[in-house]
């Protein structure tokens, strides 16, 4: 847990704590893998003065405010660290254009990806790369900068979803094309787990052919309707065999959208990226793998806590 201090008062101080105060669901970039989905609890703590009635802050106001300015700035948005060599921006007619150059530790093999988005769509972060630590410290600044002066001191912990060893979790990217909120945003994204199955039985291998063999643990998850150039035909659930840049687009209520993905990070869907869709198509791959037409039940999250059910 990082925090922001100030320098104490002489008054009678107290601390208070909420856990889960919050979550986030957002992506990140990071220059030795690409863009990656995350999901967090958010823990806050707030040490100050009391008032009269022995209170440090209202737990209610506390509360509103934090999932204000989360709302505001990290939440459903694309982190990126400004100072990185990896990183170049600039401005657009429509709002902004990101190009960002990943190269992964293990193969050296470079990845391009570009962001064209409306303002607020992108959380820059002044910093070479984007951890949660730096998140935490970022948090509590936000959070420090809308209290009184009588809190003295806040701390933030940004927590993952907790997981048995046989969970099957992976990290997704989407935007939801006619989505009114912040949903549409292309790249915001989620740490998911997901269960399947299959007559009634748990079915762990499954779990981990999903999400480590057809998602590869990091995925970026688009529709047909989004694709508007690449090299190769394109169809729902097939991988490409090669890599090259697949460019997305759409128009969504807050502005125009367009990236440029590459296709070893893409799985296609052939309607919409919900997760009610996404766990449609998984339903069906499961039984496309298991040579079965019923049975079938896929339960995939969207981040913590919530998610959809797929049933064959």
């Amino acid at each position: 847990m990082l925090e922001e201090n100030l320098d104490p008062s002489d008054e009678p101080s107290g601390t208070l704590f909420v856990n889960d105060i919050d979550r986030i669901d957002c992506a990140l970039f990071d220059p030795s893998i690409g863009i990656v989905g995350q999901s967090w609890f958010v823990d806050v703590e707030i040490t100050g003065s009391l008032d009269e009635n022995g209170f440090v802050y209202d737990f209610s106001h506390l509360k509103k405010l934090v999932k204000a300015v989360l709302k505001n700035s990290l939440d459903h948005a694309l982190l990126i660290p400004i100072m990185s060599t990896h990183v170049h921006y600039q401005e657009s007619n429509q709002g902004e254009i990101w190009n960002l150059k990943a190269k992964t530790k293990l193969t050296g093999a470079c990845s391009d990806w570009e962001y064209k988005c409306p303002k607020g769509a992108v959380y820059p972060v002044r910093t070479i790369k984007v951890t949660k630590e730096v998140l935490e410290q970022e948090c509590a600044k936000l959070i420090r900068h809308r209290l009184p002066p009588t809190i003295q001191r806040v701390a933030v912990n940004l927590r993952p979803e907790s997981s048995k060893a046989t969970d099957a979790f992976f990290r997704y990217t989407h935007g939801i094309t006619n989505h009114e909120g912040l949903c549409q945003r292309l790249f915001h994204g989620h740490r998911s787990r997901i269960e399947v199955e299959v007559a009634g039985e748990r079915r762990h291998d499954l779990e981990q052919f999903i999400a480590h063999d057809i998602f590869g643990s990091i995925v970026h998850v688009a529709s047909l309707n989004q694709v508007i150039e690449s090299s190769v035909e394109l169809q729902p659930r097939k991988k490409a065999k090669e890599i090259f840049p697949v460019r997305l687009s759409f128009e969504g209520s807050l502005g125009h959208y367009e990236a440029c993905v590459p296709s070893n990070r893409l799985f296609l869907v052939a309607e919409e990226t919900s997760i009610e869709f996404i766990a449609r198509e998984l339903a069906v791959l499961i039984a496309e793998k298991t040579q079965l037409q019923s049975g079938i039940r896929v339960r995939c999250f969207e981040g913590i806590g919530k998610g959809a059910v797929a049933e064959l």
